[in-house]
């Protein structure tokens, strides 16, 4: 594995720096919307879940392009040594404590991928559709996302604007899901793994980019074609 230099002040695990994220970005969203409407509405804590979680998901998919060196260098030192026992490396990476002073450095995210790359090796070549496709949705979806998430309280813009802005990100998320998925299985990714750990680091992972899409897209057609924000009040 790549050395790695001393960083000064307290460190957390991974698993807790995602953990404080979602959990915060979330109820912030909740927060909001009750103090504004006096209310809750699944519909809205479901979708600001989900868009807390995709932000965070973009944040890694910009540093997915900007370290992809490193990306590549990390998985070239850590594929044979976790061959055959790559959920080793999972249980290793999100247990792997992170500087709090260094959390937004792109640097501090790369094992994610390497890790991944143990699964699906395309994650550590430019030329890969998933590389490729996640890439283009961190830096597209970013902006959109955080729009349609403040959106849902604050009426930023129109419903019918904020439906088709939701039809445009979600259609994306979804179908970009659907087709890696395809990849993934058509270029025989999951042989050599059990199917236990297919399913828990990749079938989990991903599905949610199925399932949330789709309630994205039923909420984002109701907002166009009502006219109105009912369905988030």
């Amino acid at each position: 594995m790549e050395p790695r230099t001393q960083s000064r002040g307290p460190a957390i695990p991974t698993a807790a720096v995602i953990a404080v994220f979602i959990i915060a970005g979330t109820s912030l969203h909740i927060w909001l919307h009750h103090r504004t409407h006096g209310i809750y509405n699944i519909t809205q804590i479901g979708l600001a879940f989900f868009l807390v979680v995709n932000v965070l998901i973009a944040w890694w998919e910009i540093a997915l392009f900007v370290r992809q060196d490193q990306i590549r260098n990390q998985y070239d030192a850590i594929r044979e040594p976790y061959r055959g026992r790559e959920m080793a490396a999972v249980v290793q990476v999100f247990t792997r404590p992170i500087p709090l002073l260094s959390v937004f450095s792109f640097r501090e995210w790369t094992r994610i991928w390497s890790t991944y790359s143990l699964f699906d090796p395309g994650y550590s070549d430019r030329r890969s559709f998933g590389y490729n496709i996640d890439v283009g949705n961190g830096f597209t979806t970013l902006v959109p996302a955080v729009l349609f998430a403040f959106g849902m309280t604050f009426d930023l813009v129109p419903p019918r604007v904020l439906g088709i802005v939701g039809i445009i990100i979600f259609w994306q998320m979804f179908y970009g899901t659907a087709v890696y998925f395809f990849q993934f299985f058509n270029n025989d990714r999951h042989k050599g793994h059990s199917v236990r750990d297919v399913l828990l680091f990749v079938g989990v992972s991903n599905l949610s980019w199925l399932v949330f899409p789709l309630w994205g897209l039923c909420t984002s057609a109701q907002l166009i074609l009502e006219g109105s924000y009912a369905v988030l009040r």
